[in-house]
């Protein structure tokens, strides 16, 4: 069958796309023909917050003053290589890694399938700001040129129930998940939403990069040893969080790197290509993540990890540890970061759940897709 995939494959961010190219992979390996279409992207519901606020003539005047002196400074050139970093990571996506996924620069909205899977990742969140989702309802199946339609392990993410009806959309929601032939989400808070909305009880899977091996992929070594990987977000680590890793890295005797976005100016930064970046996992000696995603990669690898959970993500990762019965993994004070890294992960059994999270999502598409 020709199988179309929608997901958010045109992200630049590690999870995003290895999660994509996983759900392709497993879905041909289960002898498919498989292709991303695009979805129209429709604007925001959700307003974005004000940017600008009035403040004191003085402030004003001093942030200007305070501009100026910093883009004279050693530090702001370090800012500004770390911005060009950025730029060329994007460029490496949309010239290298895209290509991979058979992406081109063309969207490529309604094509005609035979079925169509949207997911993994939070292609359900539509109570979001981000101008490249907004409130697409593509993303729910709608105007899906195909026979069937299905989700694999997709996410509201912080969207629910009273937030959909907060902003009207409560029952247009409900009717376009209802036209759905499977539901499969990939937390508790989706299921509680697919719940009631739908009246159903959706498949719960976890996320696609736990069903592929990469095979080929990944390289068998990296130009480093002795570190600490620091994987979230741009510039959500804390003082106090940064005070605590530097301490548990000297300690140690390793080094800090950051990966993808970085963190501090004095952590080494690198912008590896996707399959890189799993490797430099395999080999890292401790993690420090506050994302899904690098919870995932550390799970996955059964590394010695931290997750430090944020309140946009509280749902998700403690879900996704809960899943794995690795809750012991969460840093809720920081100064309990050495004590979380140090402390043994049974990987045996970790594996073993793996294992059977992976056939019984395997199964599901197989059977789903029919």
């Amino acid at each position: 069958m020709k199988v179309g995939i929608i997901s958010m494959q045109r992200i630049i961010n590690y999870g995003s796309y290895l999660q994509a190219y996983s759900l392709k992979k497993t879905i041909e390996q289960l002898g498919h023909e498989v292709e991303f279409v695009d979805y129209t992207v429709e604007p925001p519901i959700v307003p974005q917050k004000e940017v600008y606020e009035p403040r004191k003539r003085k402030n004003i005047v001093q942030k200007a003053v305070n501009y100026i002196w910093e883009h004279r400074t050693a530090k702001s050139r370090k800012i500004r290589k770390y911005n060009r970093y950025l730029m060329e990571l994007g460029k490496d996506f949309r010239t290298k890694y895209f290509s991979e996924l058979g992406i081109t620069e063309e969207r490529k909205c309604r094509a005609k399938e035979d079925v169509i899977v949207i997911g993994s990742d939070e292609v359900f969140n539509c109570l979001q700001t981000n101008p490249d989702v907004g409130y697409s309802k593509e993303l729910f199946g709608k105007n899906a040129n195909a026979k069937r339609v299905i989700s694999y392990a997709a996410s509201f993410g912080t969207t629910t129930v009273d937030g959909l009806e907060q902003y009207g959309i409560k029952g247009e929601v409900a009717e376009l998940l209802k036209k759905m032939d499977a539901i499969s989400v990939r937390d508790k808070n989706s299921i509680k939403v697919i719940e009631q909305l739908v009246g159903i009880e959706p498949a719960y899977h976890v996320d696609p990069v736990f069903l592929c091996a990469y095979e080929g992929k990944i390289p068998v070594s990296v130009p480093m040893q002795d570190y600490i990987i620091v994987y979230g977000y741009k510039d959500r680590i804390t003082e106090e969080e940064a005070k605590e890793i530097n301490r548990f890295a000297e300690k140690e005797g390793k080094k800090v790197i950051t990966i993808g976005q970085k963190q501090r100016l004095e952590w080494e930064h690198i912008q590896p290509s996707p399959f890189e970046v799993l490797a430099y996992f395999q080999h890292a000696d401790y993690i420090i993540t506050d994302t899904f995603h690098g919870s995932v990669f550390s799970i996955k690898y059964g590394k010695k990890f931290a997750t430090i959970i944020r309140e946009a993500n509280v749902q998700k990762l403690t879900d996704l540890l809960e899943r794995f019965s690795l809750c012991d993994r969460i840093v809720t004070k920081i100064q309990d970061l050495e004590s979380v890294l140090k402390k043994e992960i049974d990987v045996a059994s970790v594996q073993e759940k793996i294992e059977k999270e992976v056939e019984k999502s395997k199964q599901y598409l197989e059977k789903s897709m029919k």
